[in-house]
Formats: C-alpha cells, sequence, structure tokens
C-alpha cells in the first residue's frame, strides 16, 4: 500500500474519472501507476500534512461539517486518493496537466 488507509475516502466515479486522466497522460497499467505514484509518495504525503491556510480551513469545515473537519486535523490528512494522484500529475506534467484541469474543471 502506497498511501494510508484514511487517505482511502473516494467514491468509485472519482476513481473511475482519475484513472480516464492517467491514461489521457499515457500512464496506462497498474505498474505504470504504481511507478509513478511512488516517485512521488514521500512529496505527496508531505503536502497532505500541511497546515491549509484560512482560506482552504473555511472551506472544508463547511463541506465536511465540524466533526469530520476536526478529525481531518486530527489525524493530519486532506486528500482521498483522486487528489493524491493529481497532485503528482500536477507536479510530473505541469504546466500541461494545470491546462487540462483548467479545461476540465471549466476555469
Amino acid at each position: 500500500m502506497l498511501f494510508p488507509k484514511k487517505n482511502d475516502c473516494a467514491s468509485k466515479e472519482d476513481l473511475d474519472e482519475v484513472a480516464r486522466e492517467l491514461k489521457r497522460f499515457s500512464v496506462f497499467t497498474k505498474l505504470q501507476v504504481r511507478l509513478f505514484l511512488k516517485k512521488y509518495r514521500r512529496r505527496l504525503l508531505d503536502i497532505d500534512k500541511e497546515p491549509l491556510d484560512s482560506y482552504h480551513q473555511k472551506l472544508y469545515r463547511e463541506d465536511l461539517g465540524e466533526t469530520e473537519y476536526l478529525d481531518t486535523v486530527r489525524r493530519q490528512y486532506w486528500f482521498c486518493y483522486p487528489a493524491l494522484v493529481r497532485t503528482a500529475m500536477e507536479i510530473e506534467f505541469g504546466a500541461e496537466y494545470e491546462s487540462f484541469s483548467n479545461e476540465r474543471d471549466r476555469i
């Protein structure tokens, strides 16, 4: 297991969506995905533990509710698996992935 169980909080739909994104960036097989994520594992876990700025604290508190928000603070994690994968893609593919994600999110 590359990432802690606490980060396993994504829906099947979210996992399917990020799998399609990986394929779009030529990451096709389970082995390729594993090696890709392993390359950034430590960095991703460090990012996941970073304190949130006040904007994101407010956003997550409203989105998650007080109890779940405080649990994520206590357990020091913010991202489910798809967000970790997307962060790795931002690191690896830079502007190309940023452009793709802006288009996906209609930004």
